[in-house]
């Protein structure tokens, strides 16, 4: 039977949802070590990088139950935890182990976050999801409301967050050392790397319709030779039904970085442009430019972020910096520049970086993304990456595929959660089986 979640136990007024809890201190010695008791759904692939982070020895967690839609591909996780109990359908798994259990972690394909995250938080339990949280602007405001109103401990999967890199970058820029900054530019050099005509149906082993879950588009097959025309289990990402391209798949590790830095609020316009996959049928762009205008907050004054992908630098690829043609952010000051990317970073131009000094490291290590999330469960407040926070991040990435299927800017009431377009609008939720609404 389709899972109900109810709109009204889930929708929030914007006050609520923006609500954000403190960031729990690194677990200390002598404190509770009791385990958190996890049921994971999504098993595979990230899901297998996320169930090897919450389990770690040092993690204080037991794996309870696990869910993955194909049994073959569970197999590894099956046999690393061979007393969890492993279900194929989440809604199964949480009817009978929700007294077992304190919390969830979801590493599904986008369109299928949502559901059991609400599904886990409205039986109060703790959520790990993935980036970029949903499918759809509408799913990541219920599921922050959702974390607010049951009072829970939440994380996206935005690992990199976690990196000393990012945080030696964040000291910089907000101790103001490259001045007040108005312009900050991403890119990443990476393009979808499938582009074929869906292949025609062949024999699977496992339910199709438990992997569809809400969508109500056919099932594919990625023509594509590292999967050999099979399940795709990775490409799904390059189709709208099912992901939201590489700015889903990357925005949110990116965008993070000036999110972080300069806490920005949401976006008040939106615009996007790109350039659609040659001969496939699959509707993401292989190249996009989104240029997003930041209202100044009482951190620092307005800012216009531009997002790039298939491209080696900023500018729309006219300028590449050395070092940082794969991806990377560009901090533009008025006293100087910072481009960083995951795991490094370099004061701009030569005058400026010759006599510069980083500040004294004031940003804790990080105990680990999951441990974050597993620590703030056993000790109150929140990691860094809680909903509250990353869903305003999330919403603005999604908000750059809005703009794009619109074919037109937007202007974003965040208090409203709508646009200033009504064919805009229909592309912050996304049409779904019966059954599935979430009303």
């Amino acid at each position: 039977m389709p899972a109900r979640v109810s709109r009204r136990r889930f929708l929030a007024s914007t006050a609520a949802v923006a609500a954000a809890a403190p960031f729990v201190k690194a677990f200390a010695p002598g404190e509770p070590k009791e385990k958190v008791r996890l049921a994971v759904v999504g098993v595979a692939n990230r899901g297998g990088e996320n169930l090897r982070g919450v389990s770690a020895p040092e993690a204080g967690s037991e794996i309870v139950a696990l869910c993955d839609v194909d049994p073959a591909h569970a197999e590894k996780a099956r046999a690393q935890f061979p007393d969890a109990k492993f279900y194929t359908d989440y809604r199964k798994m949480f009817d009978e182990v929700a007294g077992k259990i304190d919390a969830a972690v979801v590493s599904t394909p986008d369109h299928s976050h949502a559901y059991p995250s609400l599904l886990a938080m409205g039986l109060g339990k703790h959520v790990y999801c993935e980036k970029p949280l949903a499918h759809s602007v509408e799913e990541i405001r219920l599921m922050r409301h959702a974390a607010t109103a049951k009072k829970l401990v939440t994380q996206m999967g935005t690992q990199i967050h976690a990196g000393d890199n990012y945080r030696r970058v964040v000291e910089i820029v907000q101790a103001g050392m490259l001045g007040p900054i108005r312009r900050v530019q991403v890119w990443l050099a990476r393009k979808p790397d499938v582009g074929k005509k869906v292949q025609p149906l062949v024999p699977v082993k496992f339910s199709t319709d438990l992997w569809l879950g809400p969508s109500p588009h056919e099932f594919f097959y990625a023509a594509h030779a590292e999967h050999g025309g099979s399940w795709p289990h990775w490409n799904w990402r390059y189709w709208w039904p099912f992901g939201g391209g590489t700015l889903a798949d990357f925005g949110c590790h990116f965008m993070d970085l000036p999110y972080w830095a300069l806490g920005l609020a949401a976006p008040a316009t939106v615009k996007a442009t790109g350039t659609p996959l040659p001969g496939a049928d699959n509707t993401v762009p292989g190249t996009m430019r989104v240029d997003y205008h930041h209202p100044a907050t009482g951190r620092g004054p307005a800012v216009h972020l531009t997002w790039y992908h298939g491209t080696p630098g900023p500018d729309d690829g006219q300028t590449k910096i050395e070092g940082f043609t794969n991806g990377g952010v560009l901090f533009e000051g008025d006293r100087g520049k910072l481009v960083a990317d995951y795991s490094k970073y370099r004061v701009l131009p030569d005058e400026f970086a010759k006599d510069f000094k980083p500040p004294t490291p004031s940003i804790p290590k990080s105990v680990g993304h999951h441990k974050e999330w597993l620590d703030a469960i056993r000790t109150g407040g929140q990691p860094l990456c809680h909903f509250g926070y990353s869903g305003v991040l999330a919403e603005a990435v999604l908000l750059g595929n809005v703009a794009y299927r619109s074919g037109r800017p937007i202007a974003w009431d965040a208090k409203a959660g709508k646009t200033d377009s009504p064919a805009a609008d229909k592309f912050l939720k996304w049409e779904v089986r019966k059954g599935w609404e979430l009303a």
